[in-house]
């Protein structure tokens, strides 16, 4: 039986958006060990048939003896546990635990899932973090990417040659869990964006787009025009360690103060999703594939995206849903009005169309099936 440790920066993660793939991996025989910290999806792992070993790791990364904390942490875990390989997500993960993972002969996957800010910030912490990057993943038996332009960062950097790497799309989701499914047909065009509640996930803009096309339709309305009825929502969970995060104080003055309504966080984004319209996400952070995309695909909602790093990978322009450009309101706010105007029976042409596209790209037994043929591969 092989025996392989997943880390990541939060339980969170993993049990969210790799727990399909996990899933595979045991039905595979393999024993599946995660290193993370404890949060509230800890216990859920373990549920799911895991080996759970908490680990502290600060987020923020700004603190020597926190960071050699969890690399002797990492040291130890590797030391008792005996993997045969360990697969990271994350930059800091993909650093710290390639370099405890050499220390034991271990074999080494790192997925990137995404550069985050290390590639979109400036000062110390990130040309630490870039440093430290092309310092380690040289060392990796394989780097799996989940985008080309990422892939494309990597080999330019000198951090992974290509015949040491190789790219899915996305991390993968259960198909027969996120089904097709129509909203209402009730003359209302709902939007939504989930994700963590971060500036540079574009929130901040989804909220300005949208008050521009209530004022646009205001217009209208007092000039005697008949007006479409609308609504859009935020989905997901407040992240003020984030040096991104937007306060829980900004969304509840949004929710009071704007047409945006915040839902707060959920478990279940299918019984959210599967009523709206649209799902909207403006990002200009370097995403891997943002799994929220992936799984308007799979329900078949038309999509409104950036042309960034990821995002652009999920959207066919005018046959799924559009692509705006990053940081531009503007051009959101437009996208937002063609989506109301498009119609119900249209936008469920492009959902069907952008469900087509997860069968073929998205499912999660084609990206685990991809990490276990590798795996198979280097652990001899």
């Amino acid at each position: 039986m092989k025996k392989i440790v997943i880390t990541s920066n939060t339980s969170w993660f993993v049990f969210n958006f790799f727990r399909s793939s996990i899933t595979e991996f045991m039905k595979n025989g393999t024993d599946v060990h995660i290193v993370a910290p404890f949060d509230r999806y800890s216990e859920r792992l373990v549920t799911l048939g895991c080996h759970f070993h908490p680990i502290k790791v600060d987020r923020s990364g700004v603190n020597f003896m926190d960071e050699w904390n969890t690399l002797k942490s990492l040291c130890q875990l590797f030391y008792r546990i005996q993997p045969n390989c360990v697969l990271n997500f994350t930059p800091k993960m993909n650093i710290y635990a390639t370099a405890a993972a050499k220390l034991f002969g271990v074999k080494i996957i790192n997925s990137v899932a995404g550069l985050g800010s290390i590639f979109t910030e400036k000062g110390v912490k990130t040309v630490l973090g870039k440093s430290l990057l092309r310092l380690t993943q040289p060392m990796a038996d394989h780097v799996i990417f989940q985008n080309p332009d990422d892939w494309k960062v990597y080999v330019e950097n000198r951090m992974v040659l290509l015949d040491k790497s190789s790219r899915v799309h996305g991390i993968g989701i259960d198909l027969n869990h996120f089904k097709p499914y129509a909203a209402p047909n009730d003359g209302v065009t709902r939007f939504i964006l989930v994700a963590r509640m971060l500036k540079n996930k574009g929130v901040v803009d989804f909220v300005d787009a949208a008050q521009a096309v209530h004022e646009h339709y205001e217009l209208l309305a007092r000039a005697g025009f008949a007006v479409p009825k609308y609504e859009f929502s935020l989905l997901g969970f407040v992240d003020e360690v984030n040096p991104q995060g937007i306060p829980l104080s900004q969304l509840q003055y949004w929710n009071d103060t704007t047409v945006v309504r915040y839902l707060g966080e959920t478990d279940d984004v299918f019984s959210v999703v599967k009523e709206q319209d649209c799902v909207v996400l403006p990002s200009y952070y370097r995403e891997g594939v943002p799994q929220c995309l992936i799984e308007a695909c799979a329900m078949a909602k038309p999509i409104i995206t950036t042309d960034n790093v990821g995002c652009r990978e999920t959207v066919v322009h005018n046959r799924t849903g559009y692509i705006v450009k990053p940081q531009s309101v503007p051009e959101l706010k437009e996208a937002m009005i063609t989506m109301i105007e498009a119609g119900h029976l249209e936008r469920l042409e492009m959902g069907r169309r952008g469900r087509k596209k997860a069968e073929k790209d998205f499912c999660h037994l084609k990206i685990s099936q991809h990490y276990l043929n590798t795996i198979e591969r280097i652990v001899v």
